[in-house]
């Protein structure tokens, strides 16, 4: 894939790169979760539920990134998301960076993080998901998805795919 179409959607996409340059918050999440979890000392139990909340909500988002439902992907981020990037250019963008990874074949979760600021984010609740994944023509890539609280349904604020 050329850098410079990485590069592009990477800057569309500011706030998941952004939300991925910090690692203090990020810990392993269970994918499916476990009938019981245990809680490291000092975890906050309910901050593992909502990580697992957003989990799903990505990965049902990401069924629509890999059939290629651009602008249906568009319509179910955040506001925040959909206020620093327009459909068109969304749309316009997405196809030139996803598509030459080819069909998705594998995901799986790797971390997931529960914070409560972004660099560039209004305050308020937000989980970024690390998934590795493996493609047709791309084993072992990295999808970050970062989805903010909002209107009672966990919606994505940003994605970034290398």
């Amino acid at each position: 894939m050329p850098t410079h179409s990485l590069i592009k959607v990477s800057a569309l996409l500011l706030v998941a790169a952004a939300a991925s340059t910090s690692h203090a918050q990020i810990k392993p999440s269970p994918s499916p979760p476990p009938a019981s979890t245990v809680t490291m000392p000092g975890a906050d139990a309910s901050n593992t539920f909502k990580e697992i909340a957003a989990q799903t909500a990505g990965e049902k988002w990401l069924v629509l990134i890999d059939r290629g439902e651009y602008a249906k992907a568009w319509d179910e981020c955040a506001q925040l998301f959909r206020e620093r990037v327009t459909r068109q250019q969304w749309t316009d963008t997405l196809p030139t960076t996803r598509e030459p990874f080819g069909a998705a074949k594998a995901r799986k979760v790797e971390l997931a993080a529960y914070r409560t600021a972004l660099p560039g984010a209004p305050d308020g609740q937000y989980v970024t998901v690390r998934y590795r994944t493996n493609f047709e023509k791309k084993e072992n890539a990295e999808e970050l998805i970062t989805l903010s609280f909002e209107d009672g349904a966990w919606r994505p604020t940003g994605y970034f795919i290398r």
